[in-house]
């Protein structure tokens, strides 16, 4: 039986994953001088972008798997967990936290979603 959802995690850990690296390499990128014209990847729209497709693909994988699928709570809690930190790296209070709190965010919503994809593998697996 082919689970649909594993295609929405599949999606949401890359999207998660690209939000990390974002948020790394924007910094270092626009600090060069040669790159200074894509100005626009530190754009606050962009990252609020980033931020509601995150809960977009918790909604429509992580709620659906839990309450139809498996019933465990951890993938939520890790989602949970991660959107808090990326709420917290929203304060700015310098841009290390910024930087830091945001990357644990979006490594904790990957592993969620990674959580959810290994859970429906293992329950299609596992049939009763």
């Amino acid at each position: 039986m082919k689970i649909k959802n594993n295609t929405l995690d599949i999606i949401a850990i890359s999207s998660s994953l690209i939000c990390a690296v974002h948020c790394v390499a924007a910094p270092i990128v626009l600090s060069l001088g040669t790159f200074s014209g894509i100005h626009f990847l530190a754009n606050p729209f962009i990252e609020m972008i980033f931020i509601c497709l995150g809960l977009v693909f918790v909604l429509a994988s992580l709620w659906p798997s839990y309450q139809k699928i498996h019933r465990k709570l951890m993938p939520l809690q890790f989602a949970t967990l991660g959107f808090i930190f990326i709420g917290l790296s929203r304060l700015h209070f310098t841009d290390l936290w910024e930087i830091s709190t945001t990357i644990i965010g979006t490594i904790l919503v990957s592993l969620a979603h990674f959580f959810n994809w290994k859970l429906l593998r293992y329950r299609a697996h596992h049939k009763q």
